[in-house]
């Protein structure tokens, strides 16, 4: 039997529509810091179009794009609260509080939500979290706040979103039954459960990821594969880490990806963005929408340029690093990483 040539094209629309509707596709990328006025103030020129100009097309056309907004939104009369007056300007303290008026940066570049868990997310005090909470809502951009899940509605199902982190405030990623029992509880209201912690040892001495607690300045920033694969057999789907400044490895358990640093993505000002802490990448991930688990998914390397502009790095060498990381500290990992970043179970 023929077919016409408009009946076959017909048919492989249909067939990639259905293969679509089966997939949340999520991008995700790591800390997020658009300028600051503290401790020193460093900002963008304008009103920060330069950042979605430079990498906004490599954000867009997904289900979700995520990342972790490092820092808070201020106005006038939003005041620094974390630091003192001598520490900040001896540069041994650090407050991230972006005006404002950058918000829009946000959704320029399609970000649709982002953790609003870390340890700067009260530099400015109540007042510069519910500021933040105001600027994005404004912006039609999700949160998930601190000890605060968001479900958001995507194809038809409910992603329920949990933020994770250090603080007293905070779900911590130290405390598992805790942890057990958020995302178990999540996990009965929801299809699909995206998990995004904020934890871990910081610089150039953080990039493995080890079996056991780690601290950083005497604060207990977890132990990371156990939190990880706690969250996982409690219901969540995805682990999406950051934290440590640094790209870390990923891995694969119970066919559910766990990435355990994204790094700076974009952080302008203020953020040490030398050496490898400048590099980064943005996770273009597809998971099956029935299941959670990974079908496939492709790493995009970002690095950042001048005072802190995230930009595609040709020279792929987020791709080297993630895979030369990954292989160390996951070499008997079911997930196979190929030389030009695309990723899936062996």
């Amino acid at each position: 039997m023929k077919f016409s040539k408009a009946i076959l094209i017909a048919f492989s629309i249909c067939l990639a529509f259905q293969a679509n509707s089966q997939t949340l596709r999520i991008k995700a990328v790591g800390d997020v810091m658009l300028g600051s006025v503290t401790p020193r103030p460093i900002m963008p020129k304008g009103n920060g179009e330069v950042f979605a100009d430079s990498i906004a097309s490599y954000l867009d056309d997904a289900d979700i794009t995520f990342g972790n907004l490092e820092g808070v939104f201020i106005t006038d009369g939003v005041e620094p609260r974390k630091c003192s007056e001598a520490s900040r300007k001896a540069g041994r303290c650090y407050e991230f509080g972006m005006p404002d008026k950058y918000a829009q940066a946000l959704k320029d570049m399609h970000f649709s939500v982002m953790s609003m868990d870390n340890n700067h997310n009260s530099d400015y005090g109540s007042a510069g979290v519910s500021h933040t909470k105001k600027m994005l809502d404004d912006k039609d951009i999700a949160y998930a706040a601190k000890k605060a899940p968001v479900i958001l509605e995507v194809k038809g199902k409910k992603i329920g979103i949990a933020a994770f982190g250090t603080s007293s405030i905070s779900y911590r990623v130290s405390d598992l039954a805790t942890a057990t029992k958020v995302i178990t509880d999540l996990n009965a209201k929801c299809d699909l459960v995206i998990v995004s912690f904020h934890g871990g040892a910081e610089g150039l001495d953080a990039q493995h990821v080890k079996d056991e607690t780690e601290t950083y300045y005497g604060e207990n920033r977890g132990n990371l594969v156990q939190f990880s694969r706690s969250v996982i057999d409690a219901g969540a789907d995805l682990v999406i880490g950051h934290g440590p400044h640094v790209l870390r490895g990923i891995d694969l358990y119970n066919d559910k990806l766990i990435i355990y640093s994204l790094g700076n993505f974009l952080t302008h000002g203020n953020v040490n963005i030398r050496d490898v802490r400048g590099n980064s990448a943005i996770m273009d991930i597809e998971l099956d929408l029935q299941t959670g688990n990974l079908k496939a998914g492709s790493i995009i390397p970002t690095k950042q340029v001048g005072r802190g502009i995230a930009v595609f790095d040709p020279s792929g060498k987020a791709i080297r690093l993630i895979r030369s990381l990954s292989g160390a500290d996951f070499p008997e990992s079911d997930l196979r990483i190929s030389t030009d970043g695309k990723f899936s179970k062996q």
